[in-house]
């Protein structure tokens, strides 16, 4: 289905609202300025230790477990008496993910690529990997806590997100000399550890604001552009449950553009691009593009950062909404 930029911000517009009443948000929020080089520190030390992190920061060995991490992100904490839904397998989850659309045959999750996932979990998806993980490219192939994060996102299921958070970060950890790239992963929740450890510990130096990096540089939920400049159709697969929204953003123009282009009531206009390109050729409209989906059948490198990711000089976040800060 072709998408105007016009139509790509109403769809933006509508998903944001829906992402926010979910119970991990807050994990898209968490930031805080820190020195940089206790960032690289942190990654150049980091290792799993059993079910912890370890690490040095100004030279001092420090460890964090998932409790703390849990914490940290302020979500999904823990109920005495009330347990957390049970996560699905890698078979549900596959059929899910099927369920949901996906331009490729799905054999396994290395099959999965986000670019190839109809909207709006594709948008989703990418929100998903840059936000928290902080990867700036929207081709790799999800992780199973990653689609679970999803698989929780569409049946509002009250499943352990910081848990799942915390995999992937681990996952990340276990990981590090193997990445092709110098990019750190996690840089916000990198920041927010560093943070609560020099704000127990005062004897680490603050460096007096020298070559921070702010809260400023961090990739803003609200402006990550979800949808890819490449293409002139986007595919739509499952409609965002009714249970995923409330009646103020179902009333909002956003919501109703984004429904009637999911449910096949409009056609949206092909981009100006696509229609140069076809105008000395055809003058037809670009029929409307839209892929069924059957139902579910169950319910030592050190990472650098980059030059464009640092930041000098202090400056306050340009968001619709202002970062969710740690208490100093």
């Amino acid at each position: 289905m072709a998408t105007t930029i016009e139509q790509q911000v109403a769809l933006d517009e509508a998903l944001v609202p829906s992402t926010k009443s979910c119970p991990f948000f807050k994990a898209f929020l968490v930031t805080i300025d820190v020195p940089e080089i206790y960032m690289q520190e942190f990654w150049a030390t980091i290792y799993v230790h059993q079910h912890s992190i370890r690490f040095k920061l100004d030279n001092k060995k420090q460890i964090v477990d998932l409790e703390t991490f849990r914490n940290m992100l302020h979500i999904c904490p823990r109920i005495p008496g009330q347990s957390f839904d049970e996560l699905p397998f890698e078979a549900e989850i596959l059929e899910f993910l099927r369920f949901l659309g996906h331009s490729a045959q799905i054999r396994t999750l290395t099959d999965v690529n986000i670019n190839k996932l109809f909207q709006p979990w594709r948008s989703f998806g990418a929100v998903i990997n840059k936000c928290l993980t902080g990867k700036s490219s929207g081709f790799d192939s999800f992780r199973l806590s990653q689609a679970q994060i999803l698989w929780g996102l569409y049946h509002s299921r009250d499943i352990d997100y910081a848990f799942l958070i915390w995999e992937d970060f681990v996952y990340q950890v276990e990981h590090k000399n193997q990445k092709k790239s110098n990019e750190m992963y996690y840089p916000r929740f990198t920041k927010v550890i560093v943070h609560l450890i020099m704000s127990k510990d005062l004897s680490i130096p603050r460096q007096n604001k020298v070559n921070w990096h702010y809260v400023r540089d961090d990739n803003i939920f609200s402006t990550i552009k979800v949808v890819s400049r490449n293409q002139n159709t986007q595919q739509y697969g499952a409609i965002l449950p009714i249970e995923s929204t409330n009646e103020d953003i179902r009333n909002t123009k956003a919501y109703k553009e984004y429904y009637a282009y999911a449910s096949r009531d409009a056609a949206p206009k092909p981009k100006a691009s696509a229609r140069r390109k076809r105008g000395g050729f055809d003058s037809s409209t670009t029929p409307l593009t839209v892929v069924a989906s059957p139902r579910p059948t169950t319910g030592a490198v050190t990472p650098r950062l980059t030059a464009a990711a640092k930041g000098k000089q202090p400056a306050k976040a340009k968001s619709p909404s202002d970062p969710l800060e740690l208490a100093r």
